[in-house]
């Protein structure tokens, strides 16, 4: 399904976010996505893919609507960029995990850096929102609502999970409208670029 082109509310917009994408099947429509993202939310999107997102989607498609270079693993490097997770969140105005996984989520909530996206948003000191997207029987996992409230706990926003349609089953696709929520993720990202603590993981003094 393509991106929404309803206009999104006014609101301060981001000079640079960072998407990080992982292993959803929504994947296959990022570059549409961006495309969205430029126009509704941002003057620049970068984009990380975690692998399993890399097999979903053409990395080279995603590189020419962000118009850069796309990482994947710890050990990528760019123009000026030789240690990706910590180097790619120091100068964005915001972090953007979308789909989020409930592999992502658990990980970030434990503290766990084994993979590019995970270590990147552990070590950003910028607002991270997150966007989960997963089977609603996942998500109703106690393990995984406990992963969920942990990162409210420790700062960070999350997004209601979307509506999706449940691929196993093709349940769902008489109810999936907009697949993005660019008018509640401006207002968010607006509060959180005017000064705010929103979205910012709580470090230790």
């Amino acid at each position: 399904m393509p991106p929404s082109t309803e206009p999104a509310p006014a609101g301060r917009r981001a000079g640079r976010l960072l998407l990080c994408a992982t292993g959803g099947y929504q994947c296959y429509a990022l570059p549409g996505f961006i495309l969205a993202l430029l126009r509704h939310v941002a003057d620049d999107v970068q984009v990380v893919l975690s692998a399993p997102a890399a097999r979903l989607v053409s990395r080279l498609a995603v590189e020419v609507a962000s118009r850069h270079q796309v990482y994947v693993g710890m050990e990528d490097s760019g123009p000026d960029v030789f240690v990706p997770h910590i180097e790619l969140g120091r100068s964005v105005d915001a972090v953007l995990v979308y789909p989020a996984t409930v592999n992502i989520v658990g990980k970030i909530a434990n503290g766990i850096a084994d993979e590019l996206v995970a270590a990147l948003v552990l070590a950003t000191e910028a607002p991270v929102f997150f966007v989960p997207v997963s089977n609603p029987a996942m998500w109703e996992h106690p393990a995984v609502k406990r992963n969920l409230e942990r990162l409210r706990a420790d700062g960070y926003v999350v997004l209601p999970p979307l509506p999706a349609v449940e691929v196993a089953t093709r349940e769902g696709l008489d109810q999936v409208a907009d697949p993005f929520p660019l008018p509640t993720l401006q207002m968010q990202l607006a509060a959180a670029l005017a000064g705010g603590a929103s979205g910012r993981a709580r470090r230790a003094p």
